[in-house]
């Protein structure tokens, strides 16, 4: 217990036997049982700082009026005063995964970061290019379309080539060409390679403000050697696998292109992701999908709720509706039961439910989508990868699954949930041949409706992208078991209290995520087979890998929390169309209809 917990503690005699609990507070059946009354005490203190916290901004608000964007457009979002401590300052989670861009193709000339190497202005290093028996340096990009390369595991062996990082242009050259599908990681999307060229400052100018007043990772890394659908494995629960029998977690193996959920088998994924574990310590969740999920991605049989939907596990839990989590002090008095979790009747009944509404459905190979990216909306399956583990049927928290106007609608109400993990559709992934200048505008609508929204000063948002879609990076990634780590990718932290124009050079994978939301709301609580409470047969814990580094870092919880930096949805660069001309006039760069 902390000093301040003990304080509160004992100033708390006699001890009540029932705490009322506010309505913006959740306390589990199961959660409540097992709380020392004394911790009780400390939530309603807690929570009434929380009430009292919220008095304080809004006479701030009053007081101080608007704040001024880089735009020139106002904001009424007013940072406001938090009880909490440290990390526990941070109480919204909201992760943004795009698609397909290494470190050095989006920041390889970022100041003080760890980017292209430079002699005199000019790269030193020089990829050969077995076509021409020529090398090729890596050249500023310009082009709004890019082509990429091919980026499943034996492209990221090859470009890796034992170190010297230089079998890009020869994978590119031996992708396929044409795909109806250009989200498969088999293909190139260019006529010609371009997988050397780099973006600058001037193309995409909102993340490179995002990266000069907030933070930069430089050494962030794809947690799995592989393609976009293992990466969204690992960023939900750590592993990516194949199991023998879909119902028993302990028969799943590691997997670098596992079995992807199709209409005869929807729900693949038997080993334990996190909101398993967050249902069970009360912590709210949201999962958003671009456009919903697209025809081919709903192979539960599971479309996206309805913002105003809840499941039957989350009506009888006040924290699905309120958005809010329990306090950290809490979660950590809850130890993880001893033995495996074993689906109710009820739970079997809700999994054979879903899997009974299936109706086949076109697709390719291990179900991929056939349909060429922006011309149907929605989420794909290899994104979408959640309503494929029998967990998420199990505990009945398929309706925290929801179309992102849910975001949107939360932000503004000043109701998001403890963690939102944000999904894509293909037209806003930049995934290639997908536009740079449309993802860029997509994820800017996403920051700034938080930026806006009650909930900015106590909101970490971290925007990353899945993998390196077969652009170069120079950076030797890592190896902490058979799986990874994969190609460096950008990685930035936008909050109210994060460092100003810092470049974080620790060594991260999308792991470190999982262990910031572990730390910040389950006070510390791993998925870990022998701890969670439903174990699995993964060989280790990749949140404990000693190489990897801590989030928390990335923040000084000490500042006054930070006015939000609200930027244009359509910034003028110079990147170029692929008819000609700059992104948002007429012609075939078009503006996004993602957001508000």
């Amino acid at each position: 217990m902390h000093a301040a917990d003990a304080s509160v503690a004992g100033a708390a005699a006699p001890r009540p036997d029932k705490v009322h609990v506010p309505k913006n507070r959740m306390l589990g059946p199961a959660i409540l049982t097992r709380v020392a009354p004394m911790r009780n005490i400390w939530l309603l203190v807690r929570s009434t700082g929380a009430v009292l916290a919220f008095a304080l901004a809004a006479s701030a608000l009053a007081a101080c009026g608007a704040t001024t964007s880089h735009s020139g457009t106002s904001s009424t979002s007013t940072p406001s005063m938090s009880p909490e401590a440290g990390i526990h300052k941070i109480r919204h989670v909201v992760i943004i995964f795009q698609e397909n861009r290494s470190f050095d193709s989006y920041f390889g000339t970022f100041p003080g970061a760890d980017g292209i190497p430079m002699k005199n202005g000019q790269p030193t290093a020089c990829v050969p290019n077995p076509e021409t028996a020529a090398c090729v340096r890596p050249y500023p990009d310009h082009q709004d379309m890019n082509g990429g390369g091919p980026h499943n595991a034996s492209n990221s062996a090859a470009d890796v080539a034992g170190g010297l990082m230089n079998g890009f242009i020869a994978q590119a050259e031996k992708g396929r060409r044409g795909c109806l599908n250009p989200t498969n990681p088999a293909c190139t999307n260019s006529k010609s390679p371009d997988v050397m060229g780099y973006h600058t400052a001037s193309d995409i100018p909102n993340y490179w403000t995002y990266a000069r007043d907030f933070v930069l990772q430089d050494h962030m890394f794809e947690s799995v050697h592989s393609w976009s659908f293992p990466s969204h494995l690992f960023l939900i629960s750590g592993w990516s696998a194949d199991c023998f029998k879909p119902t028993d977690p302990m028969t799943c193996t590691s997997a670098l292109d596992p079995t992807l959920a199709n209409p005869a088998d929807p729900t693949p994924y038997a080993w334990t992701e996190l909101t398993w574990l967050m249902h069970r310590y009360g912590v709210t969740w949201g999962w958003y999908l671009d456009h919903g999920a697209s025809p081919t991605a709903a192979m539960s049989g599971q479309t996206p709720m309805s913002c105003a939907n809840t499941t039957a596990s989350a009506q009888s839990n006040p924290a699905g509706a309120a958005g809010r989590s329990i306090p950290n002090h809490q979660a950590a008095a809850v130890p993880a039961a001893a033995g495996p979790s074993t689906p109710s009747d009820a739970a079997k009944a809700r999994l054979a439910t879903t899997q009974g509404r299936l109706a086949p459905r076109k697709t390719g190979r291990h179900g991929r989508p056939l349909r060429s990216a922006g011309k149907r909306r929605g989420v794909p399956a290899i994104w979408n990868v959640l309503p494929g583990f029998t967990d998420v049927h199990e505990d009945g928290q398929l309706g925290n699954i929801k179309d992102l106007s849910c975001l949107f609608s939360a932000a503004r109400n000043g109701s998001l949930p403890a963690v939102s993990w944000i999904l894509p559709d293909a037209a806003d992934s930049e995934h290639p041949p997908a536009l740079v200048s449309v993802g860029e505008s997509y994820v800017t609508k996403i920051v700034n409706a938080i930026m806006k929204s009650p909930d900015w000063s106590s909101t970490a948002i971290f925007i990353t992208w899945d993998d390196w879609g077969g652009f170069y990076d120079q950076v030797v990634p890592p190896t902490v078991d058979g799986l990874g780590y994969g190609i460096r990718v950008p990685g930035l932290v936008i909050s109210a209290y994060a460092k100003r124009g810092y470049v974080d050079h620790q060594v991260l994978s999308f792991d470190a995520y999982l262990k910031f939301i572990e730390d910040d709301f389950m006070g510390g609580a791993r998925l870990n087979p022998k701890t969670d409470g439903r174990p699995d047969s993964r060989p280790g814990v990749r949140e404990n890998a000693k190489i990897l580094g801590n989030l928390a870092s990335d923040f000084n919880f000490n500042q006054r929390p930070r006015m939000p930096v609200l930027l244009p949805t359509s910034p003028r660069g110079s990147l170029v169309c692929p008819g000609g001309g700059p992104p948002g006039n007429l012609g075939s760069c078009s503006p996004p209809t993602t957001g508000p």
